[in-house]
Parts: C-alpha cells; structure tokens; sequence
C-alpha cells in the first residue's frame, strides 16, 4: 500500500510539472483503475476528474459513465444517476450501457416504475441485453405478485433456462403463510413460530412462557404477591412476543421463499465492464 502511494504521488508530480496536453487525463485514469476494487468511491471521482479532463466528447462520455459504474458499485446511486446524465450529455449513442445501469441505480432505490422502464430500454441493445432485461423485469414483476406477469416475459424472451423455469414453477406451486394465522396460532406459545417453520424460535417461546407461567402460580401458592407482579410483567412481554413473533415469522417465511426463486430468476443475471478497456465502453451480460 505504500509502494503504491509514492508511485501515486509521483505520477502527480509530473503531471504538475510536465503539463501536456491529455497527460493528466492518462493519470487520473490510472489512478481510477489503481482505485477500482479497493476504493469504488475513489475511484469514481477519478474517472470524473477523467472525463472532466478530455477534450473529445465521446471520450468525456465514456469516462463519466465509468464514474457512474464506480458509483453504482459504491452503492451511491443518486450520484451514479447524476454521471449518466453527465455521460449522456457527452455522448449520447450510450443509451443502452446508460439505460441498463440507470435501471440497476432505480431497483436499487426501490423504484419499480423507473427500473421497468429502464429495462425495457436496456433491452433493445441486443440478444443478450434483452434477456438480462427479462430476468430482471420478471424479478419486478414478482415482487410485485404477478406471477402470471414473471412468466409472460420470460416465455417472451424465450427463456430456456431450466433452473430458471424450475424456481419459477417450484414457487407457483408452493403457497405462502397467513400472518394472520400466525398470530392467531402464537396465541399458543411458539406454535406461530412452529407454523412457519421457525423450530428454535419455537422452543425458546414455550420454554420461556412455561418457566414464567410456573414462576407465577408457584409465588401465587406461596403469595408472594410482589414477585408475582414482576414475573406476571415479564410473562405478558413474551407472551405477546409470541403473538407478534408468529406474524413476523410469517412474514419472514414468506420473503424467504420469495428471495429463493428471485435468486434463480434475476439474481442470476448480472452485468459487468471491462475498465480497463476504456474509453471504449465493454459491457457484458453474464447468466
């Protein structure tokens, strides 16, 4: 780590020294690459001072969208968004690069309406990018509910995938848990959590709520009223712990076997570039 700060450092000393046109740009994009991994914020930001630094536009473009790619990476997706403004304004025959990591920025804020959009424009940047696109719509679409929808756009895109397919069926036939029915049976300590498939939770819940219930008929024998009240307290905590635990645990059971198939189906699919490939923007789809 400090071999590589001195050969950072000297790299600016002579930019600083040797002003020239595009040498600073050739530093900060080393310096970006150097960063890439390691420090995908960092690394952003010298793709930015890249593009910043270049005097042909297609050039500026590529560079800003590779800060918008370190900045996805970073999980900062309001800045990603701000630097594919940026890339476009530069260049815009990146509408399918753009599009594909705009709609990954929008899911990752949670805005189904944007993402879908973005998708669907990703899509038309070829064969591959138009299955990935599917997967990724199909996800939306299960996470909204709409099964039937997941399915009409995977058999769009002639999806042939078997585990795909597979996960997608295996969820259809399964059936989620009523969180109600959960609560009603947490009524019974641990029996909510038992119904979802929660077993350690479920014994804890009826080992503590039978120890409290013990503790509050033996010192209500003995009339020790005081320590009734505290271990009566104590009981009504866990027990309606019960009661909610077995709404949550349905819940929980119900995101589980959702997250499961959405695994298969658009997790699956990811993208990824080539940096050191730039200005010359490398995007691939990977199933």
């Amino acid at each position: 780590m400090a071999e590589e700060m001195k050969i950072k450092f000297k790299l600016i000393l002579i930019a600083l020294a040797f002003p020239c046109p595009g040498f600073a740009q050739d530093v900060s994009r080393s310096l970006a690459l150097q960063l890439a991994d390691e420090n995908p914020s960092a690394s952003a930001l010298e793709f930015r001072r890249a593009a910043m630094e270049s005097e042909d536009a297609k050039v500026r473009g590529a560079y800003a969208w590779a800060s918008a790619w370190q900045y996805w990476r970073a999980e900062n997706y309001k800045q990603a968004l701000v630097m594919l403004d940026e890339a476009e304004d530069s260049n815009p025959d990146l509408s399918s690069e753009s599009m594909a990591l705009r709609a990954e920025a929008s899911a990752a804020m949670k805005n189904s309406a944007e993402a879908s959009f973005y998708y669907e424009s990703a899509a038309q940047g070829g064969a591959e990018a138009a299955r990935w696109s599917a997967r990724k719509l199909a996800g939306l679409k299960l996470r909204e509910g709409d099964l039937s929808g997941a399915k009409e756009l995977l058999a769009r895109a002639e999806e042939q995938d078997q585990k795909v397919l597979g996960a997608i069926e295996k969820y259809a036939d399964g059936k989620d848990k009523s969180p109600r029915v959960g609560g009603i049976l947490g009524m019974i300590p641990g029996l909510g959590y038992a119904y979802s498939g929660e077993w350690a939770n479920a014994a804890r819940s009826l080992i503590l709520n039978g120890l409290f219930i013990y503790g509050m008929a033996d010192t209500a024998d003995n009339e020790q009223w005081g320590a009734f009240s505290i271990i009566t307290f104590f009981e009504l905590t866990w027990y309606s712990g019960s009661i909610y635990g077995g709404v949550d645990s349905a819940h929980r059971y119900n995101e589980r076997r959702l997250d499961e198939c959405l695994d298969s189906v658009s997790g699956s699919a990811e993208i990824s570039a080539d940096l050191d490939a730039l200005p010359l923007i490398s995007l691939r789809f990977q199933f």
